[in-house]
């Protein structure tokens, strides 16, 4: 874990190796052999790794925030567990193709959403498990694992989380459109509530008061149907509420319109709390959210569902300083395990900072001179910290005390290297 912190550049193991000097203490096989075949559980280490987290950043018996989504790491090669052609949500648009496709190997990812005051304002995603999902049409596919589709593999994350739970802790799931549907929704552990996203095509039913007399046949299980929230925002006499909220880091002003009602197909039989929000500038387009919690505010909601964006963020660190990408792994185990350690990584270079933050502040660099408003610590600046945490000095301060000092006298070559030469063509 500390040369995956440590190694800049490519995060290969090789690279991670040589980082480390390990094969200096023992053959280098060994540390392939660990990864492919070594006898010790993914899981297990999440555990230990949730509960660190939970019992240093949050009170106790607090809610326990978490954020579910999935990322595509682009590999190249037929011979690849998993990897395939399928949806990259980082690719750009095209104007003739309408699908954001790429080639590698996705990952459903699970993170516990937490803020750090003093440290910075935005919400940290610290990812502490993960599931492989492959596409039906994958070369290679897994031989241990049986298929399950991203939203029966998050509900697989969620139910593991919840295991976890100790006494007086909640478990609160924030998820995307893609996950708000009736595998997750509807199978979802008891007491576990779901924030999210819907459709403004979405069926809405009202609530269903039973009557005194109950009359023949099988009892309703719904109300009578309502609008369409899409119908709702083109309505003019509906009545808007103005709230604030703390979107992004900023404050924003929003109008929000507050129901309860049934989200028959999804949720099935359960009330939820719907909020429609309208952006008052005309910036950004109407959004309908969701709570299962009937009992939480608009702006509870909204600031909820906007913790999300934080595990945008997390992937894209993952990969870019942490080289979650990067291993050429092609075994089943290995494809498995080695972007685990990117990803337990980030976790606890932010738990290392928070624990350490009086004497790790001091190993930030100055921000530049165009930064002189930067008032919060992002995770680059903590990778920055831990890494120069393991510097050691290597000037002598004897070294002033000496008169004299040979001097180098080094030949200057008149002619050019071969490899200076052939690095040029």
């Amino acid at each position: 874990m500390i040369g995956w912190v440590l190694t800049v550049g490519k995060h290969t193991v090789s690279q991670v190796i040589l980082t480390m000097r390990l094969h200096e203490s023992r053959h280098f096989a060994t540390i392939y052999r660990f990864i492919r075949k070594g006898q010790w559980s993914v899981d297990w280490v999440s555990h230990c790794l949730f509960r660190m987290m939970v019992e240093i950043l949050l009170a106790e018996g607090c809610e326990v925030v978490v954020v579910v989504d999935d990322t595509l790491n682009k590999h190249r090669g037929k011979h690849i567990c998993g990897a395939g052609w399928q949806h990259d949500g980082s690719a750009p648009k095209q104007i003739k193709k309408t699908k954001q496709t790429g080639y590698g190997v996705c990952f459903v990812i699970i993170g516990l959403a937490i803020r750090l005051p003093k440290i910075s304002d935005r919400v940290f995603c610290l990812p502490y498990a993960a599931r492989l999902w492959w596409p039906p049409k994958a070369k290679v596919k897994p031989e241990n694992l049986s298929y399950k589709t991203k939203p029966e593999l998050a509900l697989d994350l969620i139910n593991l989380t919840h295991s976890w739970l100790e006494e007086g802790e909640r478990l609160r799931v924030v998820t995307d459109l893609a996950y708000c549907c009736e595998t997750v929704l509807k199978r979802r552990p008891k007491g576990v509530h779901v924030t999210g996203r819907m459709k403004p095509g979405s069926a809405l039913f009202g609530l269903f008061e039973a009557p005194a007399v109950r009359g023949r046949g099988r009892p309703r299980k719904k109300g009578n149907r309502l609008p369409t929230p899409a119908t709702m925002f083109q309505d003019p006499n509906l009545p808007w509420s103005e709230i604030k909220v703390s979107c992004y880091g900023k404050q924003i002003r929003l109008l929000v319109h507050q129901f309860k009602a049934v989200w028959y197909h999804s949720a099935g039989e359960e009330a939820i709390s719907v909020v429609l929000c309208r952006d008052p500038e005309g910036k950004h387009s109407d959004t309908v959210f969701f709570d299962t919690d009937v009992t939480a505010s608009a702006q509870d909601i909204v600031q909820r569902y906007a913790a999300r964006w934080s595990i945008e963020v997390t992937n894209r660190e993952t990969k870019q300083l942490l080289g979650a990408a990067d291993p050429q792994c092609r075994k089943e185990s290995s494809v498995i395990r080695a972007p685990m350690f990117a990803y337990w990584a980030y976790s606890l270079v932010v738990l290392w900072f928070v624990r350490q933050f009086s004497t790790a502040k001091n190993l930030v660099a100055d921000p530049a001179p165009w930064y002189t408003h930067k008032r919060n610590f992002t995770f680059s600046d903590m990778l920055a910290a831990a890494r120069r945490s393991h510097f050691s000095v290597g000037i002598s301060p004897k070294a002033g005390e000496i008169n004299a000092l040979p001097k180098i006298n080094q030949t200057r070559l008149t002619r050019e290297l071969d490899h200076a030469r052939i690095a040029k063509l």
